[in-house]
């Protein structure tokens, strides 16, 4: 996993268009394996960065970790 800074997150989420991505997950036509990997593609990041914060006990980064790797895989 790339080495992640809140100013590169930021910049991501900040360029997003949160009320286009409230749509995307609510349209009807879509599956829900797209509309969960429409928002962990753009999103995802933010989890990514949590899971780095060493304030976080190790088993919960770990935990975070499983999640990401399995998005990661079922969005790639």
């Amino acid at each position: 996993m790339a080495e992640l800074t809140f100013e590169e997150v930021n910049q991501q989420i900040e360029n997003l268009n949160l009320d286009q991505l409230q749509q995307e997950a609510n349209a009807e036509a879509l599956d829900i394996s797209s509309k969960i990997c429409g928002i962990w593609n753009k999103v995802g990041v933010i989890i990514k960065l949590i899971a780095k914060i060493p304030l976080l006990p190790k088993k919960w980064r770990k935990a975070l970790n499983i999640l990401i790797e399995t998005l990661d895989s079922l969005c790639s």
